[in-house]
């Protein structure tokens, strides 16, 4: 398993295990006859950690055997979606305490939920597939604006967008530069797509797989060899195979 999905893994069981032992510990302290006073109030709590780790378990157990497998276990995918968003967020902070890269585990999240989402198979007419692109693609110097309209690009070369807006021609899928979160979610009520493929960074793309769900997305990391936000570029080859493996 690749180490990017074993670090996410890694915290769903170390936080699973945490809630565990709290469980433990408060079953311990039942045991003292001077708190009968607050049984009721411990029993409800103790319910509840006793489900939140039971249906962390399962869902643990679910996602390793599904990312093995290559393939989702019936009945079960949407209680592992639905969990791994919920979690999520915890996890971010679980892994801040652990002085874990927010990055890392960010990498790690869209690392899982591409490979659920590939191994459901989704296949999606050209035209209900969105192609989301960060607007740092475009080269710096670029007079022409393309975040409403991306084919105000002159495909002179200097970036990727041109190139990509040819491969969107050549499959007839949708495509839209965005500049953040608010576009993004315009383009994406506007097109009302079957499925998202979304080139961003980290914090960008975990953070539009939870907005998203339960639309399916999959996310693409850009290479940033200026740094952050700046000239960005992004694999061609491996954006076309995975255009090629989500349209009919």
């Amino acid at each position: 398993m690749h180490s990017r999905k074993r670090l996410f893994i890694g915290l769903f069981l170390l936080f699973t295990i945490m809630v565990l032992m709290a469980l433990a510990y408060l079953i311990f302290y039942l045991r003292e006859p001077d708190t009968i006073i607050f049984q009721y109030g411990i029993y409800i709590l103790i319910g509840f950690l006793a489900a939140l780790a039971g249906t962390s378990l399962l869902v643990l157990t679910v996602l390793v055997i599904s990312l093995l497998k290559k393939r989702p276990l019936t009945g079960f995918n949407r209680l592992v979606q639905k969990t791994l968003v919920f979690f999520f967020p915890l996890l971010l902070q679980f892994g801040k305490l652990l002085r874990i890269s927010t990055e890392q585990i960010q990498s790690s999240f869209i690392e899982i939920n591409n490979r659920l989402v590939e191994a459901k198979k989704i296949k999606v007419p050209a035209q209900k597939l969105l192609l989301l692109l960060p607007h740092c693609l475009q080269d710096e110097g670029c007079p022409h604006k393309i975040t409403r309209n991306p084919f105000n690009c002159r495909r002179c070369g200097n970036c990727s967008i041109g190139t990509l807006i040819d491969m969107a021609d050549r499959w007839q899928f949708k495509i839209q530069v965005v500049t953040g979160g608010t576009l993004a979610r315009q383009a994406v009520g506007k097109i009302k797509p079957y499925c998202i493929l979304a080139v961003a960074c980290e914090r960008d793309l975990s953070s539009g797989i939870v907005d998203s769900y339960p639309m399916p997305v999959c996310g693409v990391l850009n290479e940033r060899p200026q740094g952050p936000c700046f000239n960005t570029m992004v694999c061609l080859d491996s954006l076309e195979q995975k255009v090629r493996s989500i349209l009919e």
